[in-house]
C-alpha cells in the first residue's frame, strides 16, 4: 500500500515544480493542426493554402471598412468570394482525408493585418496593394511548387483549379490604384 501511493506522489512532484515555473507554458492547449505533426507535401500546402485563404478574407474585409475607393472595394469583395469558396473546397477535402487544418493565418500573416489596420485612406490602399500583390505571387509560386512535388490527386486537382483564379487576383491586384 506504501508504493502505491509513492508512485502517483513521486509523478506529481516530478511535474508540479515544471508547471509552476511555466514549462509547460509551449505546451498546444487545444487541437493541433495535422500539419504540425507531419512533413506530408499535401498536407503542409492545405495547411499553408488555408492560411492564405484565411488572410485573403480577413484582409478583403478589412478593405470593405477602410477603402473609399471603389477599385479597392470592387476588388476585396471578388478575393472574400473567392478565397471564401476555395477554403470551403478545402475544408471538404481536409475532412475527407482526416486532416486537421489551421483556423487562423499565419503570424506573419496576422502581423501584417494589424499593420494594414493603423493605416488609413491612399496609404491604407497603397499598402493593401503591396501586400495583394506580394500575397498571391507568394501563393501562385506555392501553387506552382506543390504541382511539381504533390502526390494526392484530390489535393493537386485543387491546386489546379485554384491557379487560374490566384493569377488572374495577381493580375488585378497589380492594377489596382
Amino acid at each position: 500500500m506504501q508504493k502505491r501511493r509513492l508512485v502517483p506522489a513521486l509523478a506529481l512532484a516530478l511535474v508540479l515544480p515544471t508547471a509552476l515555473a511555466g514549462g509547460m507554458a509551449g505546451m498546444p492547449m487545444g487541437p493541433v493542426s495535422t500539419a504540425q505533426v507531419t512533413n506530408d507535401s499535401d498536407v503542409l500546402f492545405m495547411e499553408v493554402m488555408t492560411m492564405v485563404n484565411l488572410e485573403e478574407i480577413q484582409t478583403g474585409q478589412l478593405a470593405l471598412k477602410k477603402s473609399s475607393n471603389a477599385e479597392v472595394r470592387a476588388f476585396a469583395q471578388m478575393v472574400i468570394a473567392d478565397h471564401t469558396r476555395a477554403q470551403a473546397e478545402l475544408n471538404n477535402l481536409a475532412a475527407m482525408k482526416g486532416v486537421r487544418l489551421t483556423n487562423k493565418p499565419g503570424a506573419d500573416q496576422r502581423l501584417q493585418y494589424n499593420h494594414l489596420a493603423t493605416l488609413t485612406g491612399a496609404d491604407f490602399d497603397a499598402e493593401y496593394k503591396k501586400e495583394q500583390v506580394s500575397g498571391h505571387q507568394m501563393a501562385l509560386d506555392l501553387i506552382k511548387t506543390y504541382r511539381s512535388i504533390g502526390k494526392d490527386a484530390q489535393v493537386l486537382a485543387y491546386a489546379a483549379k485554384n491557379q487560374p483564379v490566384i493569377a488572374s487576383h495577381l493580375e488585378y491586384a497589380k492594377m489596382l490604384p
